[in-house]
C-alpha cells in the first residue's frame, strides 16, 4: 500500500521540523515548504494527499496560496488544515470561508493534530463510507451517479457537475451536499451536519457550518437555491 503524501507548509522550522517528525513516523510521506513561493513550486510536481498550511508566510501569504489551491482544477479538491497562530475566531471564520476543511490554532497538541489529519484523510477518500449518501437513485441513473435536477454526482469520481460543468468542491463541501441529499428533505440542524460532514474532531464554532455553506452555495450557481435555510433550525435540501 503506497504511503499518503503530505505537504507541510510552515516557516518556522522547529515547528516544521517537529510536525515532520510525528507525521513520517506515522508511515506519511513528507515534502515541506517554508514559504508560499516554494509551495506553490512543490505543487507543480507533487499532487499531495492533504495540505497543512501557515497563513504568516515569508512572501506570498498562506491565504493567497490557498486561494491560488482552490482555483487550479487540479488541485482543489484536496484537504486543507490551516495550522496558525491566528488563532482568533475571525481568523478561524476567513479561512473557512477561503476554502480551508479545517483550522487548528498554535500552539497544538501533536495528538490533536494528527486527530485532524487522520480524520480529514478518511474523509477525503471517495469510497469511504461517510462519503455514500443513502438515498434512492432514479431507475435511469448509473450506479456511480447520483442526478437531482441540474446536479450531477459522480459518486465514484469524487466529482460534481452543474449543468454538465464541472465544479470544484472542497471534501468538506463535498461532505455537506451529500449529507443533505441524504436527508432527503427533512432539516438538518447545524449539530447533525457537523456530526455528519465535518466530525467532532474538527474545530467548531458558531459560524463554521454557515461558513461552509455560503461557499457551497456559491458554487451550485443555478442550483444553489435547492439548499433551504430553516431559519432558527438549519438547513434542508429541496428533493
Amino acid at each position: 500500500m503506497s504511503k499518503e503524501h503530505i505537504l507541510v507548509i510552515e516557516d518556522e522550522k522547529d515547528i516544521l521540523s517537529m510536525v515532520r517528525l510525528r507525521l513520517e513516523s506515522r508511515g506519511f510521506a513528507v515534502f515541506t515548504a517554508e514559504s508560499g513561493e516554494l509551495a506553490l513550486q512543490q505543487l507543480e510536481e507533487h499532487k499531495p494527499d492533504l495540505i497543512l498550511l501557515d497563513l504568516m508566510l515569508p512572501g506570498i501569504s498562506g491565504l493567497e496560496v490557498l486561494k491560488r489551491i482552490r482555483n487550479n482544477q487540479n488541485l482543489a479538491k484536496i484537504p486543507i488544515l490551516i495550522v496558525s497562530a491566528l488563532g482568533e475566531e475571525n481568523d478561524v471564520v476567513v479561512g473557512l470561508e477561503r476554502g480551508a476543511d479545517d483550522y487548528l490554532s498554535k500552539p497544538f497538541n501533536m495528538s490533536v493534530l494528527m486527530a485532524r489529519v487522520n480524520a480529514l484523510l478518511r474523509r477525503s477518500k471517495p469510497n469511504h463510507e461517510e462519503n455514500k449518501p443513502n438515498i434512492e437513485k432514479k431507475k435511469d441513473d448509473s450506479e456511480d451517479f447520483i442526478v437531482i435536477g441540474s446536479i450531477r454526482i459522480d459518486i465514484k469520481r469524487y466529482r460534481v457537475f452543474i449543468e454538465d460543468k464541472l465544479v470544484a468542491l472542497t471534501s468538506t463541501e463535498y461532505r455537506l451536499l451529500l449529507a443533505l441529499i441524504a436527508s432527503k428533505g427533512r432539516v438538518l440542524t447545524r449539530n447533525q451536519l457537523i456530526d455528519e460532514a465535518i466530525g467532532n474532531d474538527s474545530i467548531v464554532t458558531d459560524r463554521t457550518i454557515d461558513v461552509h455553506l455560503t461557499s457551497l452555495r456559491s458554487k451550485l450557481g443555478s442550483a444553489r437555491n435547492l439548499i433551504e435555510t430553516v431559519r432558527g433550525v438549519g438547513y434542508r435540501f429541496q428533493l
